[in-house]
């Protein structure tokens, strides 16, 4: 069967292959219409002339027989149409936005007229989407040029978003989740290329942020989640550019702890500076044209309670460029390029002590190239390969610091002294080659057709060296045996690659009903290369591991189906459902049976300090992968009406279902398990109830892992499931304003990797991690059903901006998120039956995850005010300085807390705050 469907899909992908070179998704978006007279009937020969900042010249279309036009791939940005007709009034409709992604339908009618006369329309462009279903917002350049941010990166563009909620506002955190989706389903694309989160360009360069979170079409494979999509600005015909300054300072930062929480230490701004200048123009009018970046970005800052002599240090030098050239007025290239010289540290806490902080440092070349050709009115044809390739070092982030040693973690305190974690050189590259062919048919089987048909290619991979420094674990107050943990250096790593084809419809019947059909397939497969073996000291011992090129693979093919029905003639209302399945990219979590990857051994330590009983834990040579295990995936369902109110304003309102399936995980296959009944009886908020915990009988280094689609103890395995209902209200730029309003209300519920031993500052994941494997077995199944901890049963928003007279602007960005939750856990070791039988003691939930305890909600506010200067009419030269109060409620959210073991004296403290307020100011030059 599946030598049958690969044999198939190889099959449709060398026809496509021969029709298109290879393509990306969207990074621009189209206008199409149909043209009457003011009696309604169709006008053929219609000449339509385009002009814009970001088109060459003015491109032209013609009307076909049924009084269609389309002007496809226009990059995101406001147009003028001229639609002239012999014997008809020349019509021009004036400031069109388009959005990346975004079909701009704009019908017209032309009234008789024996006169040289030309009737202008401004801004009465429609606001409701009648092509697709999807859950979806874009912010333009107006917006992300003034948005009150902390502009650590672009990711704090993309979480403004309705229903998005990143893990940390604490940091470099680049993970975020979207309406009920764990953060590692999601999909980041840089100018409609999938790069993964990787890659972190200057929020300067973006021209348009798409957030795609539901009902995209069969172009999206490998996401369950949002798709994060990212254009930057282009050149044009003229020359322009922009400095930007940003400032912070400790003097102009408040505290948002007590001096008995922090003693004495506040949250403290050692360094805050961002310096940006970008350069755009013509190196030939009309035919070639550039634009280029540059960043200089500093934050150095400490937590509530750490030594601020010890601040994380965050550096970065961004660059970016790209060159458009036209080769032809339908036939053009695009080349970009980002790299991003980064020192990303670890954010510590009043837990922590500064030894431990690790930075990771290096750079992640990205180049793009595209090729777009316009062979007519009705087809076209996209082509692209892009990727990256990053080297990345994980160092100590103090200086002088040795990167090898032992670190020490107390479970009676929660604090962790000694040296980092671990040490690691990484090299990890992910390309893509893509390509789409596009036809428009005006009059076939009974409608119009807008018809997609794609190939994709996507390769991945890492080798990295790898020391895990020895742990030890101690009781410093409860006098229980010490224990610890050691690994030898290694090197290993783990590489994917996939093809997909695609085939997208959008049919509209009459003039009310659009109906989507899509269907895609994709061949995925893991695998891994040969690496060397090396000793304790790095050194070579000639031997090598043995490859394995097809740990698993999947075969699988996705349908999308949608449809929009125009309650009115006009479109102002509009009704839509949407159905489809998404399957989860290929998770690389094979890693632990590379063979080159050492053993981890838990041992005890005596009184006397000696290490004892070492006990080897999930060596490669007892680890499995099940050649069945399914490929993840979620159906998504979306009830949604739109409704444009006025000119410029829309209403969507969205019922969103998501179930999600065979989610991977662990078990163990050789060892033997007895239930235990054991009673809640000790540590904080003990509560005296009875729970059936598992006890392991059987030798614990004999345990043989398989990684699969596990049932579990209970049979229910690993789901998740969402419901939530929408609201968002989006006012474009009119008036002298714009703002984009929303409120999600919904529960995120299920069992996946991270319902047991994660915390509130944790990632959301569905992939396997370690569940169910060496630390707790079954026991990872206990009290794990329930809320997800990326629940957010209320997420609010609200970003405004409006423009005064006196060149003075303010922006606004609001948000309420319900905080994540977590759960109380004990470190089970009853007399009798020590450790159950595990090497340590495994931590498990002594509650379900009911979401009855939660971190601090998240309430900011952030704003911004702004006075620009004219310094050269003619020139086109302005001066802008702006004041930033970020979160000017000083709110005294926080992220985590020190531990989540009811032993534990950091039990439900504290940490992770989110800064305090603090103004940033600023300064732009613009010509």
């Amino acid at each position: 069967m599946r030598r049958g469907l690969l044999s198939w899909g190889l099959c449709i992908l060398m026809l496509v292959s021969a029709a298109a070179p290879a393509l990306a998704q969207r990074a621009t978006g189209e206008i199409i219409g149909k043209i009457t007279d003011e009696q309604g009937g169709v006008l053929p020969g219609v000449t339509v002339t385009i002009r814009g900042a970001g088109v060459a010249g003015a491109p032209t279309a013609v009307t076909s027989e049924a009084g269609v036009y389309r002007f496809p791939v226009l990059p995101p940005g406001t147009y003028e149409l001229e639609f002239v007709l012999p014997g008809f009034a020349t019509l021009k409709h004036e400031n069109i936005p388009v959005s990346v992604g975004g079909t701009m339908e704009l019908n017209v009618a032309m009234k008789v007229s024996t006169l040289q006369e030309t009737v202008t329309v401004t801004g009465e462009a429609p606001v409701v989407n009648t092509s697709a279903v999807v859950v979806s917002t874009a912010y333009n350049r107006e917006w992300l040029w003034n948005a009150p941010v902390r502009r650590f990166s672009y990711f704090d563009l993309i979480n403004e978003a309705p229903g998005v909620s990143q893990t940390s506002q604490v940091g470099s955190s680049t993970q975020a989740t979207s309406l009920g989706s764990s953060t590692n389903e999601n999909q980041y694309q840089i100018d409609g290329t999938e790069t993964s989160s990787t890659p972190w360009p200057n929020t300067d360069v973006v021209e348009e942020v798409e957030v795609l979170q539901l009902g995209a079409s069969a172009e999206y494979g490998n996401v369950q989640g949002a798709v994060f999509n990212i254009v930057t600005r282009q050149g044009g015909n003229v020359l322009h550019g922009d400095g930007n300054i940003y400032f912070q300072h400790d003097k102009l930062t408040s505290r948002n702890t007590t001096q008995s929480f922090d003693n004495g230490r506040p949250y403290h701004i050692d360094n805050h500076k961002d310096a940006t200048v970008q350069v755009s123009g013509p190196f030939i009018k009309d035919k070639f044209w550039f634009f280029g970046s540059l960043q200089n970005h500093r934050i150095y800052d400490s937590q509530p309670g750490v030594d601020p002599k010890f601040p994380s240090k965050s550096d970065a030098r961004r660059m970016f460029w790209k060159f458009n050239y036209n080769i032809t007025p339908n036939h053009r290239l695009l080349h970009g390029y980002h790299d991003d010289y980064y020192w990303i540290p670890d954010i510590g806490s009043q837990f922590s002590a500064p030894s431990t902080f690790a930075l990771e440092h290096g750079h992640n070349p990205t180049p793009n190239l595209v090729y777009t050709g316009v062979l007519s009115n009705k087809t076209f044809i996209e082509g692209r390969f892009a990727g990256f390739w990053l080297q990345e070092s994980n160092d100590p982030q103090v200086k002088g610091q040795p990167s090898q040693g032992i670190q020490y973690f107390d479970r009676d305190t929660g604090f962790t002294t000694g040296a980092i974690g671990q040490w690691s050189e990484v090299r990890s590259w992910r390309y893509t080659g893509q390509g789409k062919i596009s036809h428009y048919a005006d009059d076939f089987l009974g409608g119009s057709h807008d018809v997609k048909l794609g190939v994709q290619m996507n390769a991945t991979g890492n080798v990295s060296l790898t020391g895990n420094n020895d742990s030890i674990t101690t009781y410093s107050t409860s006098g229980r045996p010490a224990f610890g943990s050691t690994q030898a250096p290694f090197y290993r790593g783990t590489n994917a690659k996939w093809f997909a084809t695609y085939l997208d419809d959008t049919v509209r019947v009459g003039n009310r009903a659009t109906v989507n059909l899509g269907v895609r397939y994709d061949y995925s497969k893991g695998y891994y290369p040969a690496f060397p073996f090396i000793d304790q000291n790095l050194g070579p011992t000639g031997q090598t591991s043995v490859p394995n090129d097809d740990v698993y693979h999947y075969n699988v093919v996705s349908p999308r189906a949608g449809i929009s029905y125009k309650l009115n003639q006009s479109g102002k209302t509009v009704l839509k459902a949407h159905y489809g399945r998404y399957y989860s990219a290929l998770d690389r979590d094979f890693a632990g049976l590379v063979p080159s990857t050492t053993t981890s051994f838990n041992f005890d330590i005596t009184a006397a300090g000696n290490r004892v009983n070492f006990i080897p834990i999930a060596p490669p040579s007892n680890l499995r992968v099940d050649p069945n295990r399914k490929d993840p995936y979620s159906d998504q369902y979306i009830f949604q009406v739109e409704h444009e109110l006025m000119n410029n304003l829309g209403l969507q309102v969205n019922y969103v279902r998501k179930n999600g399936r065979d989610f991977a995980g662990w078990e163990d296959i050789a060892g033997q398990y007895q239930p235990f009944s054991y009673v809640d009886s000790v540590g904080t908020g003990a509560t005296g109830q009875t729970f059936t915990v598992y006890r392991l009988v059987t030798p614990a280094g004999q345990r043989i892992f398989r990684l699969t689609t596990p049932k579990g103890p209970d049979g229910r395995g690993l789901w998740t499931r969402y419901n939530g209902a929408t609201f968002m209200l989006t006012k474009r730029m009119s008036h002298n304003w714009q703002g984009v309003v929303s409120l999600v209300l919904s529960k995120a519920e299920g069992r996946i990797a991270t319902s047991a031993r994660t915390g509130p500052s944790s990632n959301q994941t569905s992939g396997a991690g370690s569940f169910g494997q060496s630390a707790a077995g079954p026991n990872d199944y206990v009290n794990t059903e329930g809320r997800l901890i990326g629940d957010r049963p209320v997420v609010a928003k609200a970003q405004v901006m409006y423009r005064f007279p006196w060149g003075i602007m303010a922006a606004v960005n609001a948000q309420h998120q319900t905080g994540r939750l977590w759960s109380r856990r004990i470190a089970v070791n009853p007399a009798g039956a020590t450790r159950l039988g595990f090497p340590s003691a495994p931590q498990i939930n002594m509650e379900s995850n009911t979401g009855d305890r939660r971190v601090a909600d998240v309430n900011l506010i952030d704003m911004r005010v702004e006075k620009e200067f004219t310094l050269a009419r003619d020139a086109g030269v302005r001066l802008a300085v702006f004041l930033d109060a970020l979160n000017m409620t000083n709110s005294a959210a926080f992220e985590n807390i020190g531990s989540q073991l009811g032993t534990s004296s950091a039990f439900g403290v504290p940490t992770r705050y989110i800064s305090p307020r603090r103004l940033q100011l600023g300064t732009k030059i613009r010509w």
